[in-house]
């Protein structure tokens, strides 16, 4: 799937007490379930900072959140502290977001190193990212994100 300009794609998990409700009621769009708590998302931008408050707020513990968007991808990692980290993938921030998904999933960094590639292993990611809104990685400035 991929999401007109004012929508984002979000693989939702980590978030056992974010509720259906939660997220309809702030413009949401469940588009498939995974297991109890696992769904992939529909972001309309307008709920794009709601969304994210929900998620900052209620993120368990060493799981993270990707929120994908034609033009832009954020992270919100939740260390094991209950530190809460947020970053917007760029060139200078793909090489702490890998470290933090490998730290946190327990993947080789060199897989977690193409953060794009590693996105798209991810069924709801994989048409966006194949359509060109792929990570920017060293020495490949052609790349949209």
């Amino acid at each position: 799937m991929i999401p007109a300009l004012n929508e984002y794609l979000s693989f939702l998990m980590g978030v056992d007490t974010i509720t259906d409700d939660d997220l309809t009621d702030i413009g949401v769009k469940i588009l498939k379930r995974h297991g109890a708590a696992g769904r992939e998302l529909l972001v309309p931008s307008a709920s794009l900072s709601s969304y994210t408050t929900l998620v900052r707020e209620r993120l368990s513990p060493e799981f993270w959140n990707e929120i994908v968007g034609s033009q832009e991808i954020l992270f919100i990692f939740k260390l094991a502290d209950s530190t809460v980290v947020e970053l917007e993938f760029s060139e200078s921030t793909a090489p702490q977001i890998a470290q933090l998904c490998s730290s946190l999933n327990g993947d080789a960094l060199e897989k977690t190193s193409d953060v794009a590639g590693y996105l798209a292993e991810n069924s709801l990611y994989r048409d966006l990212i194949a359509a060109g809104h792929t990570a920017r990685s060293p020495g490949n400035s052609s790349q949209t994100f």
